[in-house]
């Protein structure tokens, strides 16, 4: 759980990073070591709840099979149009069964009241989800608005 701002680099503090990943829906990239030694990257959705980064995947997921095997993953979370701002970290995950709720929050976050059928079917169809939780124990933030304008 990163609790202070020692172990952040770049222009914003601790709050400041935290804050971006509130404020941001660009979705969070996650790596993890996949089992034939090669990188794992996939988009999901994300939520920052003290102190940890939160996403929901199908326990039969590459990415949840991939750290049920190995806990220690990187993430970017980053908008890619101008001007180019973001934070990237490491750190380990715990993956819990019931991530149903999360899911909830997610699509509250990601979709707010567009697609209620979808956001309906997407939500009977995971009464398995699991919850991922990301304590992260390094950030990097990078924000190039001033060299690039706002």
């Amino acid at each position: 759980m990163m609790s202070s701002n020692k172990n952040i680099r770049g222009p914003w503090s601790l709050t400041e990073a935290v804050a971006f990943m509130h404020e941001t829906n660009a979705p969070m990239r996650l790596a993890v070591n996949g089992a034939s030694g090669f990188p794992i990257l996939t988009p999901l959705w994300h939520i920052w709840i003290e102190g940890s980064l939160w996403a929901a995947a199908k326990p039969s997921s590459a990415i949840v099979r991939a750290l049920r095997r190995d806990p220690r993953c990187a993430f970017d979370i980053s908008i890619e149009t101008p001007p180019y701002k973001g934070v990237r970290g490491r750190g380990h995950t715990k993956v819990e069964t019931n991530g149903v709720p999360l899911l909830q929050r997610l699509l509250d976050r990601y979709m707010g009241t567009e697609a209620p059928d979808f956001q309906a079917r997407l939500l009977h169809a995971s009464k398995d989800e699991c919850a991922i939780c990301i304590e992260p124990s390094h950030l990097t933030s990078w924000d190039f608005s001033k060299r690039m304008g706002s």
